[in-house]
């Protein structure tokens, strides 16, 4: 039994369930999202993983079933919530790239300290905010329903001083080389071998 238990929540072709998919897209709410904006100048020119409707009100968003981690991000200013689902290492890889193109890229992801991913994203970003509390997330059924996360949420930087929004929790500046120099992130999942 503990085998079902192990297999279901590791093996990633039963996490892809297209009945999952809906559960992945989690609505920034508007108290997360006005800081960020203000963060960003006042202006969200790219939000490149939306919902049709356009709720961030970015200048250009792409939205399913458009893949947005496959399209070209060139914008000044750039908002990413992305699925949560294993293709975040997509998102995250995306988000460093545009920062070192000199975009101002904010991501909100979850705080997954322990992860691979997190380590190789706080690896490239300039500043960082944990978010104070669980972000209460809009869900795209039309009811206005929001949902309290699961885990902890934060916000990575590129080229921008997340510390501007402090009344959503604690940030702090990393002390990373330059972006550009983080062009290749490897971002390598495979696992580590000591030895």
């Amino acid at each position: 039994m503990t085998g079902s238990v192990a297999l279901f929540r590791f093996d990633n072709e039963l996490r892809r369930r297209p009945e999952a998919a809906a559960e992945q897209v989690h609505l920034t709410p508007g108290y997360v999202l006005d800081p960020i904006r203000a963060v960003l100048g006042g202006r969200i020119e790219l939000d490149p993983c939306t919902t049709g409707d356009n709720p961030v009100g970015a200048d250009r968003f792409y939205a399913l079933p458009d893949d947005g981690a496959a399209l070209p991000w060139n914008a000044a200013t750039i908002f990413c919530n992305p699925p949560y689902g294993e293709a975040r290492v997509r998102w995250v890889r995306r988000c460093a790239e545009a920062g070192a193109t000199g975009s101002e890229v904010v991501l909100l992801i979850p705080a997954h300290t322990d992860t691979r991913i997190w380590h190789d994203a706080m690896a490239s970003a300039a500043s960082v905010l944990f978010i104070k509390g669980r972000v209460k997330f809009g869900l795209p059924r039309g009811n206005g329903r929001q949902i309290a996360a699961s885990h902890p949420s934060a916000l990575l930087g590129w080229n921008v001083d997340l510390r501007q929004a402090e009344q959503l929790g604690t940030a702090t500046l990393l002390d990373n080389p330059p972006a550009s120099t983080y062009v290749d992130i490897p971002l390598d999942l495979r696992p580590v071998r000591l030895p």
